[in-house]
C-alpha cells in the first residue's frame, strides 16, 4: 500500500519551489501485484523497463535480488 514518487524541481512560486511529479507507483502485496515478495527475503520486485511508467502493474515482476542492479 506504499507509493513512492520520484519529483523534479519547478518554477518558483515567489520564494516557494514548486515541484512536478515525474514517476509515482501505488503497489500492493496483492494480486494483481506479483505476491512472491510479500515477506519473504527470496524475491524483490524488479522494474522491467525503466523507462515505463512505475504505476502499469505489467512492468513489475517477482524475481531474486541481485544488489547493484
Amino acid at each position: 500500500g506504499e507509493k513512492p514518487e520520484i519529483q523534479m524541481p519547478g518554477d518558483l512560486d515567489d520564494t516557494v519551489r514548486q515541484w512536478i511529479r515525474v514517476d509515482r507507483v501505488s503497489y500492493d502485496d496483492e494480486s494483481p501485484w506479483p505476491t512472491a515478495p510479500d515477506g519473504s527475503d527470496d524475491y524483490v520486485l524488479r522494474r522491467l523497463i525503466a523507462t515505463h511508467y512505475g504505476n502499469d502493474v505489467a512492468n513489475w515482476v517477482a524475481a531474486p535480488p541481485s544488489p547493484g542492479q
